[in-house]
C-alpha cells in the first residue's frame, strides 16, 4: 500500500499516532528528567555525606594521636631522657611510642620550637617543614592538632608539650594522609577519594580516586560529579581532596528506567497504530464522499444533494453542506456588491470611482472632477459622537444621490470625501451653477435627535485631461482644490496650473526637515542685542536657516511653520537645543558670556515634553548665560492652562520668558499678568517707520510705559536706522535688535564682532546724547 499522507485517511492514523507519540514521548521526558534530576542531587547529597564523614575521620585520627602524643609526654622515663638530654633513649621511646600509634611522623623539639629529635616510620631520613602555625596555637592552646608537609608528602599532625614541671619539651606525631585513608571514607560513602598535593600550577602528589577496594576507580575523565575542598595552603604548598562519583555510579538507575520505558513506549505505539488503522478506514470514506460534494459545489453545480451517512456528526456535516449551497450563492452577490460599494452610504468606494475615472480617461472623456468633503465634520463626530457622525454621512450621500443624474458616476472615497465624475465640456459658469443646485440640495440644515446641523461643503473641482494627464495627478490635485475650497471658507474652488507645484514644495520641505538635521544642511545664525543704557551687548537671539540642495534657500517662517503643522518642530527644537549648547560651549572656552534667546512655537509651548527638551540649555545656561524663551501672543492662547503651567516650571529652571512680537497678537492684559513674563518685545512692524509715523510712535510709547510699570524689560526689534535707535533710547527702551546693530552672524564670527563693538563701544555712547527724537 503506497502512503499518501494527504489524505484524510492517511493524516488521521498520522493524527492519532502522533497524539500517542506525544504523549507517550511528554510522559517519558517528564519521568527520565525527574528521575535524572532526582539521581544527579542525590549524589550531590552523597558527596556532601563524603566531606562530612572525611572531616570526622580526619578528627578521630587527630584525637587518637593527641591521646598518644599526652601519654608519651607524661612517660617518667621520657621527660627523665629529655633532662640528661639523652637523645638514644629519647628516639628509641619515641619510636616504641609511635610504632604502636602507627604514626608515621615523630618529633621533639625544644621548648622554642627547634626540633630535636626527627623518627619517620617510613623513612630513614626526612627534611621536615616548618610547622610552627601548628606550635603556635599549642602554645595558646597547649596542645593542637593540623596539617603539615613533610617531603611533600601532607601528615595530619598533633603536638603537645612535656612538662616537668614546666615545659621543658614538644612531642608531636603525624598520621599520613595517603590512600589509606582515602580507601576508609570510600567504604563507608561509595564515594571515590583523592588527595592532591600542588605546588602553584604543578602536582606533586596525589593518591589516585580511591574507592573501596583500594584500587583507582575512574579517571578524571569518567567522573560524572566532583567537588574539590582545600584541606592545607601554606608556604607554597596546596592539599585539596577531590570527592568524585562515576556516570555508572549516579545515573545506573536512570538508564535502567529508561530502558524500561523504552519497551513500554514500543508496545503502546503498535497498539496505537493498529486502532487508528482501523479507525481511519472507519471514518474515511464518508469524508471522501462529502469532500465530492463540496468540490462540486465549488464548481457551480448547486443541483446535487449529499447523501445520509449514518454518523450523526457527518449527518449534520451533510445537512450543512446542503445548505452552504444556498449560503454560497447569495454570500457571492454580496461580495461582488461589497467590492465596489461603500458599506456604510451605499455609494461606489474609491477603487470603483478610480476604475471608472481610469476607463474615461482612456477613451480621451473631458470629465470634471467635483470632489466634496463636509466641512467641520471632525467637530460633529467631536460633538456628537461617531454613531451620529455616520448618520450625517448617510444623510448627505443620500441628498448628493438624489441631486446627482444618471449621467454622473458618485462616490464616497474616503472619511467624508465624495467624488463626483461629471462626463462633459460645459465651461466652469455652467459648473459652477451645477454645483449651486447640489449646494442648495444638500447644504440644508439636518435634525437629528433634537440637534439642528448646519451642513457645509468644501468643494474642489478639476477638469480632465485640461489639469491631469495621469489618474494619479488628478487625484492629487483635487485634493488640493478641496483644500483650496476650505481656505476659502466653502467657496468652489477651481484647480488652477502651478498649484500642484506650490503642493509639492511644502511636501518636499516636509519630507526634507528631517533628513537636513540629519546631513546638516540647517545652520544657527545669532543676531546680538545691546542694552541701550550702556551699550552692552547682553544677549543674542538664535535664528535658524536652511539652504535646501535642489529648492535653494527656504524661509524660516515657511519651513517651521510647515515643521509645526507635520508634528516634526520638537525635531527642530531640539536640533536648535543642541546647537545652541555647543555654540555656548565654545564661546565660554574663549572667555565669551551670553544669554541666548530661543523661539518657541504655539505647538510646543502646551506640550508635556518641552521641559525635557530643554533641559540640556537649561542645565548648561546660569546667571549671565540665561536662556530667553520668546513665545507669541496668539500662541499663549490655543491652550492657555498648560502654556501657563510649562511656562511657569521653566521660569522656576531659571529661563526668561519674553513675549514677543508684542502689540500684535489678542491676549488680554489679565492673560499678560497670569504669565509674568520677563520682558516684552515690540513687533518691529511698529519700529520700521517708527521716527515718521506718530501712530506708530503713540503705540511704541505705550508698550514701553505699560512693560516699565510691570516691571519687565522692554526689548525693540527691527532697527534699520539711527532714527528709531534714537527714538526708542530717549523713550525708555530697554535693549535694541535690528539690522542697524548687526545682521545675524554665524557662531564663530560673534567672537570677532564682539571684539569690535566693545572698540567702539563709546561711539554708540556718544550718540547717544548727540540728537533728540
Amino acid at each position: 500500500m503506497t502512503l499518501r499522507p494527504r489524505t484524510f485517511r492517511n493524516q488521521l492514523m498520522i493524527a492519532l499516532l502522533g497524539f500517542v507519540l506525544l504523549a507517550e514521548l511528554g510522559v517519558a521526558i517528564s519521568i527520565l528528567h525527574r528521575t535524572y534530576n532526582q539521581r544527579v542531587d542525590q549524589a550531590h547529597d552523597t558527596l556532601q555525606v563524603a566531606s562530612r564523614v572525611l572531616d570526622r575521620v580526619l578528627e578521630v585520627r587527630a584525637e587518637q594521636l593527641l591521646t598518644t602524643v599526652n601519654i608519651l609526654a607524661s612517660d617518667y622515663g621520657f621527660k627523665a631522657a629529655i633532662g640528661t638530654q639523652d637523645e638514644a633513649t629519647q628516639r628509641t621511646v619515641i619510636r616504641n611510642f609511635g610504632d604502636r600509634a602507627r604514626a608515621d611522623l615523630a618529633t621533639l623539639a625544644a621548648p622554642s620550637g627547634e626540633l630535636i629529635t626527627v623518627v619517620p616510620r617510613t623513612q630513614p631520613e626526612t627534611d621536615v617543614d616548618p610547622f610552627g602555625r601548628v606550635l603556635d596555637r599549642a602554645r595558646r592552646l597547649g596542645s593542637a592538632s593540623g596539617l603539615i608537609m613533610v617531603d611533600n608528602r601532607p601528615y595530619q599532625y598533633v603536638i603537645a608539650p612535656v612538662n616537668a614541671p614546666r615545659l621543658i619539651a614538644w612531642a608531636g606525631m603525624g598520621f599520613l594522609v595517603d590512600a589509606d585513608i582515602a580507601r576508609n571514607v570510600a567504604s563507608v560513602t561509595g564515594v571515590h577519594v583523592d588527595f592532591i598535593v600542588r605546588e602553584g600550577e604543578q602536582e606533586l602528589f596525589s593518591t589516585g580516586p580511591q574507592d573501596a577496594d583500594g584500587d583507582v576507580a575512574i579517571t578524571d575523565s569518567d567522573a560524572f560529579l566532583v567537588e574539590r575542598h582545600t584541606l592545607f595552603d601554606a608556604d607554597g604548598h596546596q592539599l585539596d581532596v577531590a570527592l568524585s562519583l562515576s556516570r555508572h555510579t549516579v545515573l545506573s538507575p536512570y538508564y535502567d528506567m529508561a530502558s524500561s520505558l523504552s519497551l513500554v513506549f514500543i508496545v503502546t505505539i503498535g497498539l496505537s497504530a493498529l486502532v487508528a488503522i482501523a479507525l481511519a478506514r472507519r471514518l474515511s470514506q464518508p469524508v471522501r464522499e462529502l469532500s465530492e460534494f463540496a468540490e462540486s459545489v465549488a464548481a457551480g453545480h448547486y443541483h446535487e444533494t449529499p447523501g445520509a451517512q449514518g454518523i450523526g456528526e457527518f449527518d449534520v456535516l451533510s445537512d450543512a453542506l446542503n445548505d452552504m449551497q444556498i449560503a454560497v450563492r447569495q454570500r457571492e452577490n454580496r461580495i461582488r456588491h461589497q467590492a465596489t460599494h461603500d458599506a456604510l452610504t451605499g455609494l461606489l468606494n474609491r477603487n470603483a470611482v478610480r476604475d471608472v475615472l481610469y476607463e474615461q480617461m482612456n477613451n480621451d472623456a473631458q470629465v470634471i472632477l467635483v470632489r466634496i468633503a463636509l466641512h467641520g465634520f471632525s467637530r460633529i463626530n467631536s460633538a456628537l459622537g461617531y454613531k451620529l457622525g455616520d448618520e450625517v454621512l448617510k444623510t448627505v450621500a443620500g441628498r448628493l444621490n438624489n441631486a446627482c443624474t444618471m449621467a454622473h458616476t458618485l462616490g464616497r472615497i474616503e472619511g467624508n470625501d465624495f467624488l463626483v465624475l461629471v462626463e462633459c465640456q460645459a465651461d466652469n459658469d455652467a459648473v459652477l451653477a451645477t454645483i449651486e443646485h447640489l449646494r442648495a440640495k444638500v447644504e440644508q440644515p439636518l435634525h437629528l435627535e433634537h440637534t439642528s446641523i448646519q451642513l457645509l461643503l468644501d468643494i474642489g473641482v478639476v477638469r480632465i485631461p485640461e489639469h491631469a494627464d495621469d489618474i494619479e495627478s488628478a487625484w492629487r490635485r483635487t485634493v488640493i482644490a478641496r483644500d483650496g475650497s476650505r481656505a476659502q471658507r466653502c467657496a468652489t474652488f477651481f484647480y488652477q496650473p502651478g498649484m500642484d507645484e506650490a503642493h509639492q514644495r511644502e511636501l518636499a520641505i516636509i519630507q526634507g526637515i528631517a533628513p537636513a538635521i540629519k546631513q546638516d544642511e540647517l545652520s544657527l545664525l545669532y543676531q546680538p542685542k545691546m542694552a541701550l543704557g550702556d551699550a552692552e551687548i547682553v544677549q543674542v537671539e538664535a535664528l535658524a536657516r536652511w539652504h535646501h540642495p535642489k529648492l535653494g534657500a527656504i524661509s524660516p517662517d515657511e519651513f517651521i511653520g510647515l515643521a509645526e503643522r507635520s508634528g516634526q518642530i520638537r525635531l527642530l527644537t531640539e536640533w536648535v537645543v543642541q546647537r545652541v549648547c555647543r555654540d555656548v560651549t565654545d564661546w565660554r572656552e574663549n572667555g565669551i558670556t551670553l544669554g541666548v534667546a530661543i523661539n518657541l512655537s504655539a505647538d510646543e509651548i502646551a506640550q508635556s515634553e518641552l521641559e525635557a527638551t530643554l533641559e540640556p540649555l537649561l542645565t548648561l545656561c546660569r546667571d549671565r548665560e540665561r536662556i530667553t524663551l520668546e513665545v507669541t501672543e496668539s500662541a499663549l492662547l490655543r491652550e492657555p492652562q498648560s502654556a501657563l503651567q510649562n511656562l511657569r516650571a521653566l521660569q522656576g529652571r531659571g529661563a526668561r520668558i519674553s513675549v514677543d512680537d508684542f502689540g500684535t497678537g489678542y491676549s488680554s492684559l489679565a492673560q499678560l499678568k497670569s504669565l509674568a513674563p520677563d520682558e516684552l518685545k515690540i513687533d518691529k512692524s511698529f519700529v520700521f517707520g517708527l521716527a515718521d509715523t506718530p501712530a506708530d510712535q503713540f503705540i511704541v510709547d505705550l508698550i514701553i510705559d505699560l512693560g516699565h510699570k510691570l516691571g519687565l524689560e522692554v526689548v525693540a526689534e527691527g532697527i534699520e536706522n539711527a532714527e528709531s535707535w534714537q527714538y526708542l533710547l530717549h523713550r525708555g527702551a530697554d535693549i535694541i535688535q535690528g539690522y542697524f546693530l548687526s545682521r545675524p552672524m554665524p557662531a564663530d564670527t560673534i567672537i570677532t564682532w564682539l571684539a569690535e563693538h566693545e572698540a567702539n563701544r563709546d561711539r554708540w555712547l556718544d550718540y547717544s546724547t548727540t540728537k533728540q527724537p
